[in-house]
């Protein structure tokens, strides 16, 4: 007891938080793009405004800044932007980090290195690579829907991934993880600038109800390590998020006559399966989703079972097109296995994996014998049970 007596005191001395800060001297950014100029990084912040925070959005302040700085490293970059102003720059906030296509092909392990040692900045953030523009310019474009450009973005991913099919959601550590995966290359969703850049970083564009410039989020970038390879079509991009089990809810359609069938999938699922024969690797993707008819604009008698049976096999087969042209772009085009198949040999044929790993990419997969099973069951036809085309609709 009297031990205890003698150690409370020091609890004085020891207790509280050793690297306490005033919020008033932080500068928080809530979004952190990366650029290469002149052989430098570019490190750019978009830094939520408190001067602002209080104004009403009916008078079109911006809520944010960036600020910009250049250095041989990121920590020389972002040191100089603290040169501009007068508070520490927190990244403990970071919604969404976003990297030039220029930095991407030269590779990310410096990026993912200085992210990672940063014990500020929470790795749960989205890492997105600019298509076709700086970095710096998409934080720097205003979004009337969100107070704060990173916001936006990190909002538009989320709601994305699992309803549009075509850009996928990848957090810095999802990112990380599948680089460091033996059998797996990663991918980046990509965004970029629908409009006038320039205008479309003005406060004035608060107040239009057609913004001079939005950002978009665009198909998927394919990786092998972490340089940058080169990009899919929208069709490619929702099979890799098919196979990869990250799609939720898409539409597939198809020609009949001179208008389209459109049925919306749901509560998609995908299983993926591997063995070996005869030393060849095999893999079987199957996919399976309910279906519904979204839209008619062709004559089709729906009430009839051997029509449904028809939209039924047709959409299997536009959903299946769509992930083998997925399959031949990673396997022809990239040689990169995107799909994680190797790691699925890894994990059961670990013996087999060894011997062929450093070869993987290059000779293995482009050969590997994928075979693509879709199943879609047609639970509803909508509201009505017939279609209004041709005025078969009986009032």
């Amino acid at each position: 007891m009297k031990k205890l007596l003698l150690l409370l005191p020091l609890f004085l001395f020891t207790c509280g938080c050793w690297n306490y800060r005033e919020l008033n001297t932080l500068a928080i950014s809530t979004a952190l793009a990366i650029d290469k100029v002149d052989d430098e990084y570019q490190v750019s912040v978009l830094i939520a405004n408190g001067k602002n925070s209080q104004t009403s959005p009916k008078e079109g302040q911006s809520q944010t800044v960036v600020y910009s700085g250049k250095g041989n490293t990121i920590s020389r970059a972002l040191k100089r932007i603290n040169l501009k102003i007068p508070k520490d720059t927190y990244l403990g906030h970071l919604g969404v980090v976003i990297v030039s296509e220029e930095i991407a092909k030269d590779g990310l392990l410096n990026i993912l290195d200085f992210l990672i040692r940063d014990p500020e900045s929470v790795k749960r953030f989205y890492l997105i690579l600019a298509k076709d523009q700086d970095a710096k310019d998409i934080i720097e474009i205003l979004s009337p829907l969100e107070s704060f450009p990173g916001q936006s973005i990190a909002t538009n991913i989320a709601s994305s991934k699992d309803l549009q099919a075509i850009s996928t959601s990848i957090t810095y550590s999802k990112f990380v993880e599948n680089l460091l995966k033996k059998g797996k290359e990663p991918v980046l969703p990509t965004i970029t600038i629908t409009g006038n850049a320039k205008k479309g970083s003005k406060n004035e564009i608060l107040e239009q109800s057609t913004p001079d410039a939005k950002t978009r989020l665009d198909t998927v970038a394919i990786f092998k390590k972490d340089k940058l390879m080169g990009y899919t079509t929208e069709d490619e991009s929702r099979g890799i998020n098919i196979i990869s089990n990250q799609v939720e809810e898409m539409i597939t359609s198809y020609k009949c006559g001179e208008g389209y069938i459109v049925v919306n999938l749901s509560n998609m699922k995908t299983n993926i399966s591997n063995k070996l024969v005869d030393n060849k690797p095999q893999v079987t993707v199957h996919v399976s989703a309910k279906g519904a008819i979204q839209e008619i604009t062709c004559q089709k008698e729906i009430e009839k079972t051997k029509v449904i049976q028809e939209i039924e096999k047709k959409a299997k087969q536009s959903l299946k097109k769509q992930i083998k042209k997925s399959i031949k772009i990673a396997q022809e085009k990239y040689k990169t296995d995107i799909f994680g198949f190797g790691n699925l040999f890894y994990k059961k044929y670990p013996t087999y994996f060894q011997k062929v790993e450093k070869k993987w990419n290059e000779d293995i997969f482009p050969n590997i014998d994928v075979k693509i099973k879709t199943e879609i069951h047609l639970s509803t036809k909508g509201s009505i049970e017939k279609s209004l085309i041709g005025g078969i609709y009986d009032y």
